[in-house]
């Protein structure tokens, strides 16, 4: 018999600077049995980074081809498509392809997650050049996401403040900063 997944209860206070958006949210993640803190902190994180109207969780680990975060439209149309962590070059290639004008994101918590993406588009070169503009790569300062990790609440209340590239975030008590590097997935 499967594990069920552990609800987590996110209460967020979201202030994007650089957007001029404010939003209170609660945000309810559903917790894969085998998912790590970290992944779960960096699925949370991306729904700050990413923050529109209609973004809901994906399946998660429980659908390997689905989206750790999207927005669709009315008719069902995928808008927005974001992979937390791991982000195979293919899948996303496929997204691009088969959903005209989605936004792409692959959200990060170290550089060697990045890396292996960025290593197969250039693998995949000839077929890339049409799809890798269309993909944004963000990562988040690892001692930011492995420290919110740490509290294994399943309750948790956030102020989160982005200016630039940098999160700002009272977390349970506690104050934690770090950087967000971005980029685009160019074509080798």
């Amino acid at each position: 018999m499967a594990l069920p997944s552990t609800r987590m209860d996110f209460r967020i206070d979201l202030s994007h600077v650089d957007r001029g958006r404010e939003a209170s949210e609660r945000v309810i993640v559903a917790r894969h049995p085998s998912e790590s803190a970290e992944h779960v902190m960096l699925r949370v994180l991306a729904y700050c980074l990413f923050h529109e109207e209609g973004l809901a969780f994906g399946p998660g680990l429980c659908d390997a081809e689905g989206a750790d975060l999207w927005t669709r439209d009315p008719a069902g149309r995928v808008l927005t498509w974001i992979e937390c962590g791991a982000a195979p070059f293919e899948k996303l290639k496929r997204v691009v392809q088969h959903n005209p004008g989605v936004a792409v994101h692959a959200l990060f918590s170290d550089a060697r997650r990045r890396d292996e993406l960025v290593s197969g588009a250039r693998e995949a070169a000839s077929r890339a050049s049409k799809v890798t503009g269309a993909i944004s790569l963000s990562t988040v300062d690892h001692r930011l996401v492995a420290a919110l990790a740490e509290n294994t609440g399943l309750r948790r209340k956030w102020a989160v403040t982005i200016v630039g590239d940098h999160l700002y975030i009272e977390a349970d008590g506690s104050t934690l900063d770090g950087e967000v590097v971005r980029s685009r997935l160019e074509a080798p």
